[in-house]
């Protein structure tokens, strides 16, 4: 029994065709789509022994739809015409069409149609049959050589014995193409199977997992199949998972795919790595790769330089403008090969930690390196290194920031002590200055910035209230009391005392005696 697709968008001409289908064909099974999409759609989950099809479509015509099916179904296409559209007929037997007919259908030459379409499904049917042998001569081979063998193969270090018996149980006496496949999990033996079965629909292949590599399925195509029609089975969303999820690599078609598979196989392996750049694609051919073998990254001093500049400076947007400008150069066609990107991102930050003495600083300077190593180890995308790139910059920038931060906070209490303990000797903005390794001008100007107040102000305040402390309560004269708190002229003591509290030294003590004999 034979399975029909009908795809008309004239319900008329459905009807018509589908009755006379049913007079000439009663036992078998006729479906229809009334659009070229709609077609398309139930091709995806079945396969049809003839498809009848008309020219003239809206949206999509027929010949579009031709283009769009995989080989297999297209090879199975009968084209409906009128006499007007002949050429269009012709047009669709260049893109291997089963055949066509003239509108209105000759019984006759319908009758000719299904007695090859016959022909065909039974030649399907031995092919199907053949296949089934040879999976079950596959699957008797494989655990006697438990997967060594064919790793042997695939890496060219077989022996001319070894290879002779290959010859006798694989389904690959000829041309052919090697797809290497690769995902974030590994892949089952069953699964495997699935996968070989679902290619076989397209033609003579054997898939097998990596020996060394489980995350990593091997799939040989006969010469029959297209690769690049054969590479769709691995866009299909229960594979992917996830954009970046998985890849395919397909290597160049070899004339002895026997003898030279660890060839194609390289190539294949070649390809998948674009995956690093192009990360919304999944199938990559190793006759269009946009790779270059020998493109070194290059890091413009300019670059490199606007980098650790910002990073000096704590300008965090800054930084993270000049790394991504240093990412968008590297990612320019041809691309360097991942692991060449990954060793000079590496370079760059550890440089970058390098040149900043506060990052080079004990178990800081550790938690960067172990950062950056595992970040260029295990980076599998282009976003996903430079991500984490920024994230290393970022940090170091915040890192640089708190400890200038903590460190004026801590060189203000350094001062102040610095002050409140040598507030008796002739210290001045200079000394201090001085005394922790800065200018006179910065060191007035961090000084007032901090606290809201000069240097000679707060020296002069700090000795004011030392002196009020003593003439409340010692009996010392002015003079000395004066010399105490670092005033070594008694006069220039009394003018600055009396402009700050109102009164002279003297009338201060007089005032506060005052007041304590009137509370006792």
């Amino acid at each position: 029994m034979l399975h029909f697709l009908l795809v008309d968008d004239e319900p008329g001409h459905v009807i018509g065709f589908t009755r006379l289908l049913g007079k000439l064909r009663p036992g078998d099974t006729v479906s229809s789509a009334r659009s070229g999409e709609e077609a398309l759609r139930l091709c995806e989950g079945r396969m049809f022994d003839l498809i009848f099809t008309d020219i003239r479509m809206p949206h999509m015509t027929g010949l579009e739809f031709m283009e769009k099916l995989d080989p297999a179904n297209r090879a199975k296409v009968v084209v409906l015409s009128g006499y007007d559209f002949f050429e269009y007929a012709q047009k669709a037997l260049t893109f291997g069409a089963f055949g066509y007919l003239l509108k209105p259908v000759d019984a006759a030459k319908l009758q000719e149609v299904f007695a090859r379409a016959e022909q065909m499904s039974e030649r399907e049917r031995h092919d199907r049959l053949r296949q089934q042998e040879l999976a079950e001569r596959i699957d008797r081979m494989e655990p006697a050589y438990s997967g060594k063998l064919l790793q042997a193969w695939i890496d060219g270090t077989i022996s001319g014995e070894r290879l002779t018996e290959l010859k006798d149980i694989l389904p690959l006496n000829g041309a052919g193409t090697a797809v290497c496949v690769r995902r974030k999990y590994s892949f089952g033996r069953e699964e495997a199977g699935r996968i070989q079965s679902r290619l076989r629909e397209y033609g003579d292949c054997f898939c097998f997992v990596s020996e060394h590599d489980d995350e990593e399925l091997i799939c040989m195509l006969g010469d029959g199949i297209d690769p690049q029609a054969a590479g769709r089975v691995f866009e299909e969303p229960e594979l992917r998972l996830g954009v970046g999820h998985l890849s395919a690599g397909i290597g160049s078609r070899r004339d002895h795919l026997l003898e030279e598979a660890h060839i194609s196989v390289r190539e294949a392996r070649f390809a998948r790595l674009e995956q690093f750049y192009e990360e919304d694609q999944t199938v990559f051919a190793f006759g269009a790769s946009h790779l270059d073998r020998e493109r070194i990254p290059a890091l413009a001093s300019a670059a490199e330089t606007a980098l650790k500049e910002a990073l000096r400076g704590g300008d965090e947007q800054t930084a993270k403008n000049a790394l991504t400008a240093i990412f968008r150069e590297w990612r320019s066609r041809p691309y360097p090969l991942p692991h060449r990107l990954r060793d000079k991102c590496k370079l760059l930050l550890v440089k970058t930690i390098e040149d900043h003495d506060i990052l080079r600083e004990g178990s800081l300077h550790d938690d960067f390196l172990r950062e950056i190593e595992v970040l260029t180890e295990h980076a599998a995308a282009y976003s996903q290194l430079e991500g984490g790139a920024l994230d290393v910059v970022v940090r170091a920038v915040r890192t640089i920031k708190e400890w200038k931060e903590n460190h004026r906070h801590q060189l203000v209490q350094r001062c102040l002590a610095y002050i409140d303990e040598h507030y008796r000797s002739d210290i001045s903005l200079e000394s201090a200055a001085q005394r922790f390794g800065l200018s006179a001008g910065y060191f007035s100007q961090y000084f007032k910035t901090k606290l809201k107040i000069n240097f000679t102000a707060y020296l002069n305040q700090v000795r004011l209230s030392k002196a009020k402390a003593m003439l409340e309560h010692e009996t010392l004269r002015v003079y000395k009391i004066a010399e105490e708190v670092g005033y070594q002229d008694v006069k220039y003591f009394n003018r600055v005392f009396k402009k700050e509290f109102g009164m002279t030294p003297e009338e201060y003590r007089k005032t506060i005696r005052i007041l304590h004999q009137k509370r006792g």
